[in-house]
């Protein structure tokens, strides 16, 4: 896996109903922009909210619409069988990937977390492994990686701590070859590829997928001058999508951009009113300044 992966939102109409047309005109602009893939039902999707039902109808749907793309599927759970199931759901849809996030609220053990991600695995899936420990509460030690290395249906990890130690120290438990490294944070992307990374899980990336595109190329072969201008000058806008939690700021701006609608799930919300004008500020800045990167 290299190159920028969009974790794509899934639009909901006023009812509550997946918005398939929004959701389509997304992933028309992603394929325009020649990211690599993108992960459907993911934290940003809103996939913890998604019944099975309403993941393999997006799944079947996205497989249809971008056949051209690496896709991978959201289907971890603090649920180990129903992680499994989740999969299969996807496997049946088309995709080979899917993006496990490790168990959250119940915090296993390293004998835990091998015997799920082993669980998994027994499906035939290629798995992303997901480290995101503001959200897990569980932080994957160095060795536990380590032990995860014999499953060889794990192919990535999305590291998400926005620590660049926590990479390093990854790659000195497992070395380079083993696994691809994405970062799952906007904020770190250039670093993140200069040692050894080799691309990103994005959030920004569905507002802006060229621009994130042309800093991951430049990373990835070399120029990281340029990489670096285009990391600082989006650290701003990057902010932004974390005012709140994610995904409410980016679908509030895809929202003011006029690309999908701003209806959330509960237990998720609608951004404060004073949050949505500086969004809605720093995003006509970030126009201002985008054709110069």
């Amino acid at each position: 896996m290299k190159g920028v992966y969009t974790a794509i939102v899934t639009p909901f109409k006023e009812s509550g109903k997946i918005d398939f047309d929004a959701f389509g005109k997304l992933l028309e602009e992603q394929v325009k922009a020649k990211v690599s893939g993108v992960v459907v039902s993911g934290t940003t999707g809103e996939g913890a909210t998604l019944n099975h039902e309403e993941k393999e109808e997006l799944f079947r749907f996205t497989k249809e619409h971008c056949p051209t793309l690496d896709l991978v599927a959201g289907t971890g759970t603090n649920n180990t069988a129903d992680s499994v199931k989740q999969t299969e759901i996807a496997l049946k849809a088309g995709f080979e990937k899917v993006l496990i996030v490790t168990p959250y609220y119940n915090k296993p053990t390293p004998k835990g977390l091998f015997a799920h991600y082993s669980a998994v695995a027994s499906t035939g899936a290629k798995i992303v492994l997901y480290n995101v420990p503001g959200r897990t509460g569980l932080n994957i030690a160095p060795a536990a990686l380590k032990m995860i290395t014999k499953i060889k249906n794990v192919v990535a990890v999305k590291e998400a701590t926005g620590d660049i130690g926590r990479l390093a120290d990854y790659l000195d438990a497992v070395g380079t070859e083993r696994f691809d490294f994405l970062s799952g944070d906007d904020f770190t992307v250039v670093p993140f590829i200069s040692m050894g990374g080799k691309g990103v899980i994005s959030v920004l990336s569905n507002i802006y997928p060229e621009i994130c595109v042309k800093m991951v190329d430049a990373a990835l072969n070399g120029d990281f001058a340029k990489a670096a201008k285009i990391q600082l000058a989006t650290n701003k806008i990057n902010h932004a999508m974390f005012m709140e939690s994610n995904p409410i700021p980016v679908k509030e701006a895809l929202h003011l951009m006029k690309k999908c609608g701003n209806t959330f799930r509960a237990p998720l919300a609608n951004m404060e009113e004073a949050n949505l004008a500086k969004l809605g500020s720093i995003i006509k800045d970030f126009e201002g300044i985008k054709a110069t990167l």
